[in-house]
């Protein structure tokens, strides 16, 4: 039941079971029994007004005690924030019931449909339903966008068909890096809207959309560390304005990656390396008076100059303006004296935004990063079953290994000061000499990353580079950070000829 202190693992609970608890237990030892289901102590006495009158629809069909049985209640995707009121999981089907005392059916559609693309991962039938106390009335979804009114025998009929299915961990069987979409590296997924935003995320598009440029420019700024979906945020507030015919466009502050690529090229998105906008004179390439949104992406990274002549000609205008960055993802010494967050803040007086809620890291490798990187941070993981190394003392064994797994699609990060596979174009490969900003802003699923003897601790306990942070234009110790911050699944570490590094990597993982 415990995965680690304070931590319960979901369980099933039989629905007569809970109603019980919560009729003869006072309110003290209710909570405590329900916590030994993962259940929130703190479940609201409508909810359990709702699973009543649910139960009693069952029971009213005949003793139907069997179909009780089995009941996820509140399980919650974590990192995304998607909960589901009821859940129950078998070999051939999953059955979900959400629970309402009065609803619409464009918000139960909603609702459905978007349950519907979080349980289709499990690769069986899916069953949704839900139920509106008030009205007595059991819906369920039909198609893609279409719910119908049915009889209480066909979810009967559906629970009584289902074989139960043993689950020792459901957070588990849910991972959360299976539901995030990158408009680089998903990017028809993206456009054909096969995603939703987290809760968080939600709610800044509504405050966002709602705000308009009357006199004046509007300036919002958007924050947030790497994970947290700021990518994701922008290019979906971009896409409904485009859907309502208004013209959009995207600034990035750094290279274009395959994804802008594709986006410009295959659905004809207006997006701009910022280094098409000359600060030196007035015959710029692109005309920003045309466009009604303006998003500047990466703006940690532009030169100041730039950033001044812009924002000058912006605050002329009635345009909106959303400047995205990460203010940890400055990489350079100019980016880190230049400080546009700061100078965005204290100059535009911008709306502000800052997303807090990392959703696209595994935290189990984000933990580790963290540790690896800081080793004076405190474990707060026992086990990084994501995580594997491999050391090696002889540079043509590292070489090797490192092609096979090429081979095998691992994702290759490189900021060692001697490279040891010297193919910066491939779309393997992110090395110094290659695209410094390759990874930026993309999703990774395998990721290796390569740690010589150039590698060291700091007394401070931070990972470094001997003579190499003042001597390369992007700073190595930073760019691995920032690239390999971004994997999803697995993340292994090929060690060469460092036992210190080594030791430590062996201290964080036992």
């Amino acid at each position: 039941m415990i995965r680690g202190k304070g931590v319960t693992i979901l369980k099933t609970i039989n629905l007569l079971s809970l109603l019980s608890a919560k009729e003869d237990l006072n309110d003290i030892n209710f909570a405590k029994y329900i916590e030994q289901f993962g259940i929130n102590p703190r479940i609201r006495t409508g909810e359990l007004e709702d699973i009543e009158a649910l139960v009693d629809e069952f029971m009213n069909r005949g003793k139907q005690f069997d179909i009780l049985n089995h009941y996820y209640v509140g399980f919650m995707i974590k990192q995304i924030g998607k909960e589901f009121d009821l859940l129950r999981i078998g070999e051939n089907s999953i059955i979900n019931i959400e629970l309402k005392l009065i609803s619409t059916e464009e918000k139960i559609i909603k609702q459905l449909v978007q349950n519907q693309h979080y349980l289709k991962f499990l690769d069986i039938d899916v069953y949704s339903f839900t139920y509106i106390s008030s009205t007595k009335k059991l819906y369920a979804l039909v198609g893609p966008n279409e719910i119908k009114e049915v009889d209480f025998e066909i979810l009967i009929e559906k629970l009584n068909e289902q074989t139960i299915k043993e689950i020792d961990d459901l957070d588990e069987l849910f991972e959360p890096t299976n539901y995030l979409v990158s408009p680089f590296n998903s990017t028809d997924a993206f456009i054909e809207d096969k995603y939703f935003l987290s809760a968080q995320q939600s709610t800044f598009k509504r405050e966002i959309n709602l705000l308009t440029p009357t006199e004046k420019s509007i300036f919002i700024a958007i924050k947030g560390g790497s994970g947290t979906g700021k990518t994701l945020l922008i290019y979906d507030i971009a896409k409904d304005y485009m859907r309502q015919s208004k013209k959009v466009l995207i600034f990035n502050c750094g290279k274009l990656n395959n994804g802008h690529v594709k986006l410009k090229a295959d659905y004809q998105w207006s997006i701009e390396a910022i280094s098409t906008f000359s600060e030196y004179d007035d015959h710029s390439e692109i005309d920003i008076t045309q466009y009604e949104l303006i998003i500047f992406d990466e703006v940690q990274r532009m030169y100041k100059n730039k950033f001044l002549k812009l924002t000058k000609i912006l605050q002329q205008l009635k345009i909106k303006c959303i400047f995205s960055y990460d203010p940890n993802q400055c990489l350079t010494e100019f980016e880190i004296e230049n400080n546009i967050p700061k100078l965005i803040e204290e100059t535009l007086n911008p709306y502000q935004y800052e997303l807090t809620t990392i959703i696209r890291h595994n935290k189990e490798i984000h933990e580790f990063i963290n540790k690896l990187f800081d080793f004076s941070k405190p474990a707060k993981i026992q086990n990084y079953s994501s995580i594997s190394i491999q050391y090696f003392s002889l540079k043509d064994a590292t070489t090797s290994y490192l092609q096979s797994l090429q081979q095998e699609g691992w994702k290759i990060i490189d900021y060692t000061e001697t490279q040891y596979i010297e193919q910066p174009d491939n779309d393997h490969i992110i090395t110094a000499k290659g695209n410094s900003h390759a990874g930026v802003g993309q999703e990774l699923d395998y990721v290796v990353a390569v740690i010589d003897e150039s590698f060291y601790y700091k007394p401070n306990h931070k990972l470094s580079t001997k003579d190499l942070e003042n001597q390369a234009y992007y700073q190595p110790s930073r760019m691995l950070y920032q690239n390999i911050s971004r994997t999803k699944k697995r993340l292994q570490i090929v060690i060469y000829n460092n036992p210190d590094v080594l030791d430590h990597i062996l201290r964080i993982l036992n």
